[in-house]
Order: C-alpha cells, then structure tokens, then sequence
C-alpha cells in the first residue's frame, strides 16, 4: 500500500539529502542543501510578485515575479541533477538546461527593461524599506560573488551552475534597489525611466552569465573528450 503523499515527500527529501552528503564535500553540500530551502521561498515570493502586479496592472511586476519562478527553475533543475547522477556527462546536461533556462528568462527581463523606459512609471517606498531592500542585495551580490570565487576550483559544475544563477538573480535585484533608492532621494523626483535602463545592463548581465555557462561546460566537456582521447593512445587502456 502507497505511503501518504506527504510521508513519501518527506522520505524523498531525506533520500535526496542522504545522496548530497554522502557524495559531495561540506562546502558544495551546503549550497546545494540551501538551494533546495531557498527555493520554496522563492516560489512564495514570485507568485506574489505576479499577483501584486494583476492586482496593481503592472507587467513590469509581473514579469519580476516570472523571473524569480524562472531562477527557481533553473536552481531546481541544477538540483535535480546534483541528486539524481553522479555522471559528468549526465550532469552536464541539467548545466546545459539551468543555463539556457537563465538566458531565456533574462532576455524577458531585458525586454520588459525595454518596455519600461518608453512607458516609464514611478514607484515609491518608504525611506526605511528601500534602505532595507538596498542593504539585503548588496549583501546577496557579496555573498553569491565570494561564493562563486571561492569555488572556482570546484570540479563539482552544477555547485557552479547554482551559484552564478545566484548572482544573476541578485544583478537583477538591482533594478528594485535603484527603484526603492530612488524613491525617496530628492523627494522621489526622477525620472522613472532609468530603472528600465537598469533593466536593460541587468538583463545584459545575466544573460551574459548564462552564455558563460554554456560556455564553460562546452569546454570542461571537450577537455574530459580530449582526456579520453589521449588515454586511447595506450594500448592498456584502449584494448
């Protein structure tokens, strides 16, 4: 008999949980078990994104709310990965896919951005909450940036693949801190266009990251291919 759904949940994510322990080194099992706790709060917070902008007739919110789901995409199918193989060229695929699932969800970005800085619309906040909000994104771009340097030697690509999603979330993060910020300098007046400017070197930014995942795992693949070639030339090895 079929265990409750929520039994067999919580059995998978034990299961899923046993296999990063048990396969990676501390460092990558923290950010990928972090990954997988980040996400389910970012699904909360994207869905209210899209439901504030219906309910305040905003695209430009909405679609902000379609690119947080987005990166939790692209974060869960590097997850996925992580946990389900252990095979380089298995893994390289859900890279290949968290990559191109970043791009596609940047470009929407940048053409929203686009959008924005020909039908501009001020937003205002509150002094103390756009303080708060710039504090938390730069210290988001900080941590996710250290993150990415120190794993650099890292042969583990998917722990690599979450990281640079990371940063490209928090780049585009940076268009609501300049929103907030600007909210509330000189006493709100601006012109509300140059946050879709921002958009726009957001968007570039990370989209330019997920064309450097592609990149990255194109080259680890064709060294392992390259590898793999130079073992034929021993007769032991080729048979």
């Amino acid at each position: 008999m079929d265990r409750h759904p929520l039994k067999r949940g919580i059995a998978g994510l034990r299961s899923g949980s046993s296999k990063i322990n048990g396969s990676y080194s501390a460092s990558a099992s923290r950010t990928l078990h972090l990954a997988g706790i980040s996400g389910a709060g970012n699904i909360l917070l994207g869905l209210g994104k899209i439901l504030s902008g219906i309910l305040s007739l905003s695209a430009f919110v909405c679609v902000n709310g379609l690119y947080t789901l987005g990166m939790v995409l692209a974060r869960y199918c590097a997850l996925a990965g992580a946990v389900r193989t252990q095979d380089a060229k298995q893994q390289s695929v859900y890279y290949r896919r968290s990559g191109m699932i970043l791009i596609a969800a940047s470009l929407l970005y940048i053409g929203c951005s686009a959008w924005n800085v020909f039908h501009p619309r001020e937003v205002s906040y509150h002094m103390y909450v756009a303080l708060a909000i710039a504090t938390f994104t730069f210290a988001e771009i900080g941590i996710n940036l250290y993150g990415m340097l120190t794993n650099r030697g890292n042969r583990t690509p998917l722990v690599h693949a979450i990281k640079t999603i990371n940063l490209a979330a928090a780049l585009i993060s940076l268009v609501l801190t300049q929103s907030a910020l600007l909210s509330f300098a000189g006493d709100g007046r601006h012109d509300p266009a140059v946050n879709g400017l921002m958009g726009l070197l957001s968007g570039t930014c990370a989209v330019l990251l997920g064309i450097f995942m592609l990149w990255r795992i194109g080259r680890l693949e064709h060294r392992e291919n390259h590898e793999k070639g130079d073992d034929c030339h021993d007769p032991d090895t080729c048979g």
